[in-house]
């Protein structure tokens, strides 16, 4: 089946069309999309956007990182954080460890749990300094009265707010969907936000064009009643 490319839009833009209330883009709100390759981040303030960025890390450095400093397969990484991962290192963790079993079920290694989330830990702050720097710079931090909002798979990291809110001092939730009535329970995670926000443009974009379509027809149609008269 052949598609056809209607429109491009920046995914975070995206996200906060289904994240954010008018309000929240009234008051200030930073929109942080975490996802595998990048992380992407807008600024609202008093409605309009004032500030955009996007950082060539995401997701997959985090993996990247624990295969290295693990000395794993890059596939155990991943499985390991989604598994035992975690954005801060909690002291109940120390001397815990994990044993990986290698494909015949066999007792292969065992992996130190603080050592685990300190990799991930550092990993996630550098990407929040550099977005607090930048947005410093930008002059926009002093702003967001209604806070950051996080979303992407990214966001699913258990304490990933806790260690935003430490890093970019100001209240950190993960986003909840609010765009599409009736699945709200089955699709309010972080990683569905771009997806909602692309139907949601997509369903503003249709209706700016219908209603173009409609005022033109009403146009020629006045048009060719007036020539008729005449």
């Amino acid at each position: 089946m052949q598609l056809d490319v209607d429109d491009i839009v920046f995914n975070v833009l995206a996200a906060s069309l289904a994240l954010l209330s008018n309000e929240q883009k009234e008051l200030g709100s930073l929109v942080i999309d975490i996802g595998g390759g990048t992380t992407e981040y807008v600024v609202y303030l008093n409605g309009i956007i004032k500030h955009t960025g996007v950082l060539a890390v995401g997701g997959d450095h985090v993996s990247n990182d624990l295969a290295y400093g693990l000395k794993v397969p890059l596939s155990r990484a991943e499985q390991l954080k989604i598994e035992q991962g975690c954005a801060l290192v909690d002291d109940k963790v120390k001397g815990q460890s994990v044993t990986i079993a290698n494909e015949l079920g066999l007792p292969t290694k065992t992996v130190n749990l603080e050592h685990l989330r300190r990799i991930m830990s550092l990993r996630l702050e550098e990407i929040f300094q550099l977005i607090a720097s930048d947005l410093e710079q930008a002059d926009a931090s002093n702003y967001l009265r209604a806070g950051v909002f996080l979303c992407g798979g990214g966001a699913r990291i258990p304490e990933i707010a806790k260690l935003a809110e430490q890093v970019l001092q100001m209240p950190v939730t993960v986003g909840k969907t609010n765009s599409i009535s009736g699945l709200k329970s089955a699709l309010d995670q972080p990683e569905f936000a771009t997806a909602i926000g692309l139907v949601k443009f997509g369903s503003f974009q249709h209706r700016k064009r219908a209603a173009k379509a409609t005022l033109a027809q009403g146009l020629k149609s006045t048009i060719g009643q007036i020539f008729k008269r005449g």
